[in-house]
This record gives structure tokens, C-alpha cells and sequence, in this order.
């Protein structure tokens, strides 16, 4: 029988951006509900005092806001696989059931430099976007990369020249030009703020007691061994697509598959 009243909290990747939840239903008769918890964004990254561990407390007070009696289920897609295990392992530290945990081609982090072989992965998701003739898809690539590129010519300055405009949460006017530029801004500066913690978690991991399923594509597989520390119960599911191309139409409804068969005891 399923129950009525669980819920599973998703996590996002560092985009903040929250997919159709629905994805994650196993049917029309599936009453799951899945809540996003979603992330403050740039102006909290450059406040005096922020900090990935700052952020996780936040995160884990707001998945007990939303479930505050019973057992625990967290998603957490790329980024979010990372935050969602250290939320995971805070809660389970305070006496909380963590009943499932689902990592999404979630990748290890060393550090916020971009990874080897970006540019090569970028052309080539450039070029299938042009083939397939998604010209807007194309255009919104090209002013992200555009955005990134402008923001780690900035390095360690970007969060002194933006504590000007925290206080009242606004950029300039200029940003308003272009919607993606918001987006990008707070994902660069999540990254660059998370990174160096990120890296921290594997040091010493602390077992996630829980059943855990980790849900790849083939790239990432190099971090199996990594999973396995953190998570001793994993289970590993391997989809086609790459970490950029999860979504596409082409394998939303692999990953689809892929998620409710790991998670099938949740239910």
C-alpha cells in the first residue's frame, strides 16, 4: 500500500532550478509529493559569514520544517547529490530516520575551476543543438557561457564588487537584459563558495546509514568508489546521456525509469 502522506525533498543542481517534480511520480495514482528546497542565491553567498557548512544547517532546518515527525527522503540532482548527503548525515546525527537518499549524476568536486575536457564537452553540446536545429536552446548556451566565462575572469574580486549591491538584492540595471545572468551569478558563486567543502567531505566521510541509490551516466563512474564511502548501502544505476543531457528528451524518460525502480521501496 502506498502512503498517502510521504514526502520526498528535491534538492536542485547549483542552476537552483527546479524540473517538473511530476518526473519522479511513478503513476497517475502516485499521491508522493515531492518539495523542492531551493537555494538563497548571490546575494546570501557574498554576506559576511556564509559558508557551505552555514548553508547545509539551513538546508537540513528547512527539510525538518517540512517534515517534522517520521522518516527522512531526499533527491538531490547533481550539486544537491552533495548537499542532500551532508543534510542527510546532519539529520541522521540528531536522531532523525533517513529512510532514502537519491544522488543524480552527481560528480566528486576538487575545486571551482572548470573541469578537464570543458571545452571539448561544450562544443560538442553546442553542435548537437545546432543539428537538432534548437536554435533558442543554442542561444541561451551561448549567453550562459558567455556569463561564466565574464565571471571567472573575476576570481577571488567577484564577491567584493557584488557585497555592494547585497544589501538591497538588486544588480544593476544591466542584468535585467538578460535573465540568465542572475542565474549564473548566483551559480558561479555557489560553487566557488561550496568547492573547497565539497572536496573536505571525502577526507573523512561519515557513513550514511540509509539506503542510498546513486543514479550516473558513464562519465561520472570514476566517482563510484567515492559513493561508496559515503553511502555503504549504494546503489549505483548507470543511464545513457551525459551530465548536460539528462534532460533532453532523448533520456528524461531513462533517468524516469532509472529513479522509480531505485526507489520503489520508498513507496
Amino acid at each position: 500500500m502506498r502512503d498517502p502522506l510521504l514526502v520526498v525533498i528535491f534538492l536542485p543542481g547549483a542552476g537552483g532550478g527546479v524540473p517538473d517534480l511530476t518526473l519522479f511520480k511513478a503513476d497517475r495514482d502516485d499521491t508522493t509529493r515531492f518539495e523542492a528546497v531551493v537555494y538563497p542565491g548571490w546575494s546570501r553567498y557574498v554576506e559576511d559569514g556564509f559558508s557551505a557548512e552555514v548553508l547545509v544547517k539551513e538546508l537540513a532546518d528547512e527539510i525538518e520544517k517540512k517534515i517534522p515527525h517520521g522518516p527522512i527522503r531526499i533527491v538531490g540532482m547533481s550539486i544537491g547529490g552533495h548537499f542532500g548527503y551532508a543534510a542527510a548525515t546532519r539529520l541522521q546525527a540528531s536522531g532523525r530516520e533517513i529512510a532514502g537518499f537519491c544522488a543524480i549524476d552527481t560528480f566528486m568536486i576538487a575545486s571551482a575551476a572548470p573541469s578537464t575536457g570543458w571545452m571539448g564537452r561544450a562544443m560538442t553540446q553546442g553542435f548537437d543543438m545546432l543539428r537538432e536545429r534548437r536554435i533558442s536552446d543554442l542561444g541561451r548556451f551561448v549567453r550562459s557561457l558567455f556569463w561564466r566565462a565574464l565571471f571567472r575572469l573575476a576570481r577571488g574580486r567577484l564577491p567584493g564588487l557584488l557585497r555592494g549591491f547585497s544589501s538591497s538584492g538588486r544588480l544593476p540595471s544591466f542584468s535585467k537584459v538578460d535573465p540568465l545572468f542572475e542565474k549564473e551569478l548566483s551559480m558561479r558563486l555557489l560553487i566557488r563558495e561550496t568547492a573547497p567543502w565539497i572536496a573536505s567531505l571525502d577526507r573523512d566521510p561519515v557513513p550514511l546509514n540509509a539506503p542510498a541509490v546513486l543514479i550516473r551516466s558513464r562519465l561520472t563512474a570514476v566517482d563510484d568508489a567515492a559513493w561508496r564511502r559515503r553511502c555503504p548501502n549504494i546503489e549505483i544505476c548507470e543511464i545513457p546521456g551525459t551530465h548536460q543531457t539528462l534532460s533532453d528528451p532523448g533520456n528524461i524518460g531513462l533517468l524516469r525509469e532509472a529513479f522509480i525502480n531505485a526507489t520503489r521501496d520508498w513507496r
